[in-house]
């Protein structure tokens, strides 16, 4: 094996137990609390809202504080494994729900679990920028993260599936195995982390000299005077909202309207193996496409899927028809999410050469930020547009002003946002040609600033002596 893939594999496989931790954290954990601990929904939505509030909030503060982590053994690498114990243990926590589990328990359990995930989801892809200088390299470092996340994510849902157990539901048994699965995960993965994947050397000791404020100060002065990642910023939110409007919905789409609700880990099994083939497929592509254009061109072909989830009616071909439809927003979806990465670290490149700050963590603390913001604002927002119009997820039969309003917001309005993410990614400004020519900017100012000064004109030097 050579160098380049073990520390591209040790770089992904980190991320794998991660995955896993966050799999089931919001569909599967509050539900199983619900049931086998005997707490409220309402308590539970209360619990979940303020939790996400506080998350979000951390996010910034993560990536601040790890761009300026002065440890012997790097920057990123002393977050993923706080992560690893502080995710580690919120998991063996989370993931036990029974009759003495109640509010105050859930709700510590599940911000460890939460914190865990998040010391290591901010710094690990900030980490790319550091890996590597090469904009193809970093496209490859990105598909090979996005495929851990989603072998992480198909891993959880095959535990039920182990002959062990007596059926394949979801259960306490099942998440308490599925917890013990993290840890060995956690085990197998850092170790190669820490010895094959470099992290950047400590900065000096006089460039942490300024006080906290003067500190947020720079970095949002460096982040706000980046108008490429302004850009970056409202394509990205057009996308995260529309996924979160068909993700909120999408289980209501399946056992309200098509009727095949109990196909529903067929289905996403199926999504998480063609994203793990997509990305790759995508990877290739990006020989000859910029990775903006591979945006647009995916985010385009998920526009045309939103549309096709209004064409399939229920039946007996309801399943193999959204089978094929989900496969192809599997596909270009998985393109797409690798490629963003891919060109936030090329933002935080020129970001980096406008303002000669190094704030890798930020950028990718507001990815995070937005990305969880958007998510949570498009299932809201699709469940209130859908509401409004009457629809009732309890009911197999709706009138249809109801099924205008479920598709007003599954469909068209994801499907808008979708073209406008399009356009923006096709029109955006940092180039494959312009990142190359900032990379080699930055290069040239690295090296100028490691040379030695020459000597003032006039200048005596001792010969192997200090100048005079």
């Amino acid at each position: 094996m050579s160098g380049t893939l073990r520390r591209d594999l040790a770089y992904a496989a980190a991320y794998v137990p991660f995955a896993v931790m966050h799999a089931p954290a919001f569909m599967i954990l509050p539900a199983l609390y619900v049931e086998h601990a005997g707490l409220s929904l309402v308590g539970i939505g209360l619990i979940l809202t303020a939790l996400r509030i506080v998350d979000a909030a951390i996010d910034p503060a993560v990536g601040l504080l790890s761009d300026r982590t002065r440890l012997p053994w790097g920057r990123r690498k002393p977050w993923i494994v706080l992560g690893a114990v502080v995710g580690g243990l919120g998991t063996l926590a989370a993931f036990q729900p029974g009759p003495g589990t109640g509010y105050v328990y859930f709700a510590a359990a599940y911000f460890f679990l939460t914190l865990g995930w998040t010391f290591a989801e901010v710094p690990h892809p900030a980490w790319i920028n550091e890996i590597s200088g090469d904009g193809r390299e970093r496209h490859r470092l990105a598909t090979w993260r996005h495929n851990a996340e989603m072998l992480g994510t198909a891993l959880f849902p095959v535990i039920p599936l182990l002959p062990f157990f007596a059926g394949t539901e979801m259960t306490p048994e099942v998440t308490r195995t599925a917890a013990w699965c993290v840890i060995g995960l956690l085990l197998l993965t850092l170790p190669p982390m820490l010895r094959y994947v470099p992290d950047r050397p400590a900065p000096a000791a006089g460039a942490g000299g300024a006080g906290a404020l003067p500190v947020l100060r720079q970095a949002w002065r460096a982040l706000a005077g980046n108008r490429v990642l302004g850009h970056f910023m409202l394509m990205s939110t057009a996308t995260w909202l529309s996924q979160g409007m068909v993700s909120g919905l999408y289980f209501f789409y399946l056992n309200s309207y098509l009727g095949i609700g109990e196909r529903y880990s067929c289905i996403m099994l199926s999504v998480y193996a063609l994203q793990l083939l997509g990305a790759w497929w995508w990877l290739r592509r990006g020989r000859t496409l910029d990775k903006h254009r591979i945006v647009a061109i995916c985010t385009l072909l998920t526009a045309a899927t939103n549309v096709s989830m209004a064409l399939i009616v229920p039946g007996e071909h309801a399943f193999v028809a959204l089978l094929v439809v989900f496969s192809a927003a599997a596909i270009a979806v998985a393109g797409s999410a690798a490629a963003q990465v891919a060109i936030l670290a090329d933002v935080v490149d020129y970001g980096a050469l406008r303002s000669g700050g190094d704030h890798a963590g930020n950028y990718f603390a507001v990815r995070s930020f937005l990305n969880k913001s958007c998510l949570a604002v498009g299932a809201g927002l699709g469940f209130v547009v859908a509401g409004a119009f009457g629809f009732d997820p309890k009911r197999s039969d709706h009138d249809g002003l109801a099924l205008q309003g479920f598709f007003l917001a599954i469909v068209w309005i994801p499907f808008a946002l979708n073209l406008l993410s399009a356009w923006l990614a096709w029109r955006f400004p940092l180039t494959g040609r312009r990142a190359a020519l900032v990379r080699a900017r930055l290069a040239r100012r690295q090296r100028a600033q490691s040379e030695p000064a020459a000597p003032a004109a006039g200048a005596y030097c001792a010969p192997g002596g200090a100048c005079l």
